[in-house]
């Protein structure tokens, strides 16, 4: 793991230049508010080709089974299983490496950003998958969950209130 951050640290660096200078230049918020934003829409449209989309007419198995595949792939994770069920699959990411070195290079409000791409990545990119999160290593956490759930269809029954 030490390598990983290291080669994070290395990758990193010249954007925590840029970000810190255009800090003092700029102001502390307006910085933090410009850079969240890069962080999230670039990640987001990475993550696209490289996640699995979850297709209405395909099984969740199928979607699970290529997530647990992806997800034992990601080089600055440390990650496992939490739940592998029908319509549910869970894991809990351990080490971030993103998270940390975004702290390290003194990036800690855009730490959150890392974390947030997973969040709108499935808003954008995968209608039929519930996301959920609870917890996230950059709130200080012991561990962050990434929770995908089927999204199923609605019954089209309409509840009135009697």
């Amino acid at each position: 793991m030490i390598f990983k951050k290291m080669f994070l640290i290395f990758v990193f660096s010249p954007f925590a230049c840029v970000y810190h200078t255009a800090r003092y230049f700029f102001g502390k918020n307006r910085m933090n508010d410009f850079f969240y934003k890069k962080i999230v829409t670039m990640s987001t449209n990475s993550l696209s080709s490289h996640i699995p989309t979850y297709q209405k007419d395909e099984k969740f198995s199928a979607f699970s089974a290529k997530m647990k595949e992806t997800v034992s792939k990601i080089p600055f994770e440390k990650s496992e299983i939490a739940i592998d069920a029908p319509d549910m699959v869970k894991f809990k990411v351990t080490v971030c490496q993103f998270v940390e070195v975004a702290k390290l290079l003194g990036m800690r409000k855009l730490a959150k950003a890392f974390c947030d791409v997973d969040i709108v990545y499935c808003q954008k990119y995968q209608p039929n998958i519930i996301f959920e999160r609870k917890f996230t290593l950059e709130k200080g956490d012991p561990f962050c969950d990434h929770t995908y759930k089927k999204r199923h269809k609605k019954n089209g029954i309409k509840n009135y209130i009697a």
